[in-house]
């Protein structure tokens, strides 16, 4: 029986919740400019390894741009584990990318590096439910093995898209840190059952039958 409960976890509210107000400051032309200088302070900033995921800096066409894949690997890795996990891992995976490359590239505006995350995290969370009853290194080596094709094919698709984003640091680090923190989750939530002598229940309840 499918109740309120389980409809409202469901529901990708955090999904939902960053498409909101990154289209409110995209449609208003309101830029991360607007309240921030572009200058040595951004080292120091809260607002460069927080909301600056927020701000689009190619206008409406860059947010759209962003959307496309957002929407659809958001609902995707909520539906598969929950609201609080994807808000937990966009925050994370934008910190930690800004950490590392705002030294070579400056502050990084957009959801692009978190989409990518997104993107990465889902495809290892949905590999885990696949091999939820394969060893742990059967499983650690499958998701491994995933790693250098898909990265292959990240760089293949900014190929086409200009050089200028095939150097993009942002793109690759913000893949790499969804990637691997994902990762982390699946692996412990694997031992966790193999602990107990059964398989890891990764699929949500919601998912299953009634």
């Amino acid at each position: 029986m499918v109740t309120g409960k389980r409809v409202l976890s469901a529901a990708p509210l955090t999904v939902l919740a960053f498409a909101a107000v990154s289209g409110l400051l995209s449609a208003n032309g309101i830029r991360f400019t607007d309240f921030f200088r572009l200058d040595a302070t951004l080292l120091v900033n809260p607002a460069s390894y927080t909301i600056n995921m927020l701000f689009h800096a190619g206008g409406w066409s860059h947010y759209t741009g962003n959307m496309w894949l957002w929407v659809p690997f958001g609902v995707a890795l909520t539906w598969l584990t929950s609201n609080r996990h994807v808000l937990g891992l966009a925050v994370t995976v934008n910190a930690l990318t800004v950490v590392v490359a705002i030294w070579f590239e400056g502050v990084g505006l957009g959801l692009s590096h978190v989409v990518l995350g997104v993107a990465a995290a889902t495809l290892v969370r949905a590999t885990g439910i696949a091999f939820q009853n394969a060893s742990t290194q059967g499983l650690q080596l499958v998701v491994t093995a995933l790693l250098l094709p898909t990265l292959g094919g990240l760089f293949f698709v900014l190929a086409l898209a200009g050089s200028r984003w095939v150097a993009d640091l942002y793109h690759l680090l913000g893949f790499l840190f969804g990637w691997a923190i994902e990762a982390l989750y699946v692996f412990a939530a694997h031992d966790t059952g193999s602990e107990s002598g059964g398989a890891t229940h990764s699929i949500p309840d919601r998912l299953g039958p009634g």
